[in-house]
């Protein structure tokens, strides 16, 4: 485990997420609603309880915390996602919701000060995901619960390979985790995990593409759609590529799957 954030990942992210703030928001806000209800009721959120979104985002999950928590903290990278999160909680009149810009893997938060936490999708954008999960370990009460969301790559299938399309779409990307290394983690920082959920979502590359800032006659589109049409035969990524038909002009669509693990813990 390394001793401090790494400041070239945290700005890898920061540009990412920067550059792509309101198009992410915009399809993720409403493609991602329902998971945030999800996961909140998975972490079965009290009203008592203080709440902690860990790589909050443009407030998917901080909103649903903090209307069923006496008080919530989103904490984020990137000043941009902070900025949308803050509007958002605005415009639904959300007034217990504090919004850092911080790292996960050193939260500005003192010792067991948290009742229940939740992350969707960030810590395959870590290079030490372990740290912050024994920083999220260190804020969260004994007993308290956590429910995360990530991606991961299936059983059978080459983390490699599907690592090496993410990293080409994504430069912040690191690693997508197997199920079997997501729960080693986060048992090993310190939490028992008592509900797990595999989901297979439907994803359109395009879609996809322009969420990460990308347009057709971009090099690094044609490269991510050069590497998925070689999945379509030789899936080895586990991303099940399949060509359906366009909506407009030009060449095929191509739909595929993201697998997705949703876990619920309790820190023991």
């Amino acid at each position: 485990m390394s001793d401090r954030p790494d400041p070239d990942q945290n700005s890898l992210v920061r540009e990412r997420f920067t550059r792509t703030a309101e198009a992410f928001a915009k399809t993720t806000v409403s493609m991602r609603a329902g998971e945030g209800e999800k996961i909140v009721q998975l972490a079965q959120a009290q009203p008592e309880d203080i709440g902690l979104d860990l790589a909050c985002g443009p407030g998917t999950f901080a909103i649903p915390l903090a209307h069923r928590t006496r008080q919530a903290i989103g904490l984020d990278l990137t000043p941009a996602f902070l900025s949308l999160a803050r509007k958002r909680a605005g415009e639904k009149g959300v007034e217990n919701l504090w919004l850092l810009c911080a790292d996960a893997t050193a939260i500005p938060i003192r010792d067991k000060s948290i009742h229940v936490a939740v992350s969707g999708y960030s810590f395959h954008h870590m290079k030490d995901p372990l740290r912050a999960l024994g920083e999220l370990a260190r804020v969260v009460v004994p007993g308290g619960r956590v429910a995360l969301v990530d991606l991961y790559t299936p059983e059978g299938f080459d983390p490699g390979v599907n690592d090496r399309i993410e990293r080409v779409r994504d430069a912040s990307h690191c690693h997508t985790f197997t199920r079997a290394e997501f729960c080693q983690a986060v048992e090993q920082a310190g939490f028992r995990i008592h509900s797990m959920e595999l989901h297979e979502d439907p994803r359109r590359f395009s879609q996809w593409m322009h969420i990460a800032g990308w347009k057709p006659d971009d090099p690094v589109w044609r490269e991510v759609r050069r590497l998925m049409e070689k999945e379509l035969t030789e899936d080895a990524s586990g991303f099940h590529p399949r060509t359906v038909a366009a909506d407009g002009p030009g060449e095929p669509e191509i739909e595929f799957t993201h697998s997705c693990i949703f876990l619920a813990a309790t820190r023991t």
